[in-house]
């Protein structure tokens, strides 16, 4: 996985918004009016589930830097991060909301905000059969970044706050041969997940704005 990310300049699919078709008022995410409600801390990314269940709160807990929007746009209020990354799950249902979202963001009327991409999150364990990867695919095109969450079984077993938090600091998890506890440690496949995150949320705060270099501006 890497992590290329555009700043709030237009990327080539919003170039193209012209082009991109809204979904109906009633299949578009709702914006917050207010600051987003919930833990008091400024998270660097904000996790939009595009449906219920797609497992947006529990990466709020195992990634610090990011919290949960409550399926809703944030504002960005009283300087609030503008960076969003949507979580759906493999499902065709759950693909096809995500879909909507992000034509609801490139026609710009999803507020202020910049969408680094999207996670999609296992709906079961083995394969991922081949119609979800295709559709994957072309939602994707419209994330420009997307990343893939495996499934977890010990994670349904448990609430959201008994999993381990990952943090920028944290190192590199070692390869052990001996299978470990999982609610304990950091997957690998979570730690790249959020160093990718940190690196495209960074990569856009260190892009230059287009006012900054145009003087004409």
């Amino acid at each position: 996985m890497t992590a290329a990310m555009k700043e709030r300049r237009p990327s080539p699919e919003t170039a193209m918004a012209a082009g991109v078709v809204p979904p109906p008022e009633a299949r578009r995410a709702p914006i917050w009016d207010r600051p987003v409600p919930g833990g008091g801390r400024a998270p660097l990314v904000w996790l939009l589930g595009v449906h219920g269940g797609a497992g947006a709160s529990t990466l709020a807990h195992l990634l610090a830097p990011a919290a949960d929007s409550y399926r809703r746009w944030p504002g960005v209020f009283d300087r609030e991060s503008p960076f969003v990354v949507l979580v759906a799950r493999e499902t065709i249902s759950g693909l096809t909301r995500a879909h909507d979202l992000l034509r609801q963001h490139h026609a710009g009327l999803a507020g202020p905000c910049e969408v680094l991409g999207l996670v999609t999150v296992a709906a079961r364990p083995g394969r991922i059969p081949v119609e979800i990867r295709r559709y994957r695919d072309v939602v994707g095109s419209l994330a420009g970044q997307v990343w893939q969450v495996p499934w977890h079984e010990e994670w349904m077993l448990v609430e959201p706050d008994q999993l381990p938090v990952w943090s920028p600091a944290d190192p590199v998890p070692n390869q052990r041969k001996r299978k470990t506890d999982a609610l304990q440690e950091i997957t690998s496949d979570i730690w790249e997940l959020g160093s990718d995150i940190v690196a495209a949320a960074q990569d856009a705060l260190d892009a230059p704005r287009p006012d900054a270099s145009d003087p004409e501006e």
